[in-house]
């Protein structure tokens, strides 16, 4: 089964806090700014991530009968937690979109709760990372666990999460930079 993400059917301009150019003076068109996300398992967070990043496509997670995504250019986020099981998941996931061609410009490694992640999780995280074009560690943030997760948005993130979605942005940015001006490895 395939799943894919194409243009919003109203067309309305992104609101996402992105840069409107990046170092290239080049402006992007706004639905460079809106990014797939695709968790590497269930309860990773990327849900919450959508919300928190707003113009983003939530596609689900990762599993054999939904490996066979679409992004039509915009920037594919994976996600997952900090777990040894997650880090495991996320090669997995990983492997099977890059052996489909898709470059990934991001991994998020969602902390799920206060303390850095099992040493054979860095471990493969290290790993993965110079198969993805960044990875961003999101901070384990103890009022999200408190609201719904459409009003994730509504929370006052601590500066250490307020950076990780600069960050995401940020190569979310440089990925459809890199496309528009043909520079990107595919």
């Amino acid at each position: 089964m395939s799943f894919f993400a194409s243009r919003r059917p109203d067309g309305r301009e992104s609101e996402v806090e992105s840069p409107e150019q990046v170092e290239s003076g080049l402006e992007l068109p706004a639905w460079t700014q809106e990014a797939v996300l695709f968790g590497c398992h269930g309860g990773a967070g990327t849900s919450t991530l959508n919300v928190l990043l707003g113009d983003s496509w939530d596609l689900g997670s990762y599993g054999p009968e939904r490996s066979d995504i679409g992004t039509y250019g915009r920037p594919l986020i994976l996600v997952c937690r900090d777990t040894v099981a997650a880090s495991g998941r996320a090669t997995e996931t990983v492997t099977a979109l890059t052996e489909q061609g898709l470059r990934i410009t991001a991994l998020i490694v969602v902390a799920d709760g206060a303390g850095g992640p099992p040493q054979a999780a860095r471990i493969r995280f290290r790993l993965l990372e110079e198969r993805v074009g960044g990875l961003v560690h999101f901070p384990f943030v103890p009022a999200l666990r408190y609201v719904d997760t459409a009003e994730a948005g509504k929370v006052a993130l601590p500066r250490k999460a307020r950076e990780a979605l600069r960050q995401i942005r940020q190569l979310c940015a440089e990925q459809a930079r890199d496309r528009l001006l043909g520079t990107a490895l595919e």
